[in-house]
């Protein structure tokens, strides 16, 4: 249930561990000490959502890299193409153009 509340919320929009600990009704050190317990953080599940919704707009979309930055709260395209780097080992636009033809 928080994987869906983080990748609904990786949109611009505040996806900060104190709000989303108030979704949940917990305090944030609450919830930090349950994601603890069960071998993951905050961040950890942020990063995930964000590459779970990065590359479903590559896949399924043709927004320019630019505008999928801005949609998942990025500074710029280059944070966000470092960021893709560091999960998949290549740019987005690589991992879009090996993506099969539709």
């Amino acid at each position: 249930m928080l994987r869906q509340v983080l990748i609904l919320g990786a949109a611009p929009g505040d996806t900060s561990l104190a709000h989303v600990a108030r979704l949940f009704a917990l305090h944030r050190r609450t919830l930090n000490r349950r994601l603890k317990a069960h071998g993951t953080s905050f961040k950890i599940l942020i990063e995930e959502a964000r590459y779970d919704v990065a590359r479903q707009l590559l896949r399924d979309t043709s927004l320019p890299i630019a505008d999928i930055a801005a949609s998942l709260d990025y500074a710029d395209a280059s944070a966000f193409t470092r960021a893709f780097k560091r999960w998949s080992g290549v740019s987005p636009g690589a991992w879009r153009a090996s993506l099969p033809l539709r």
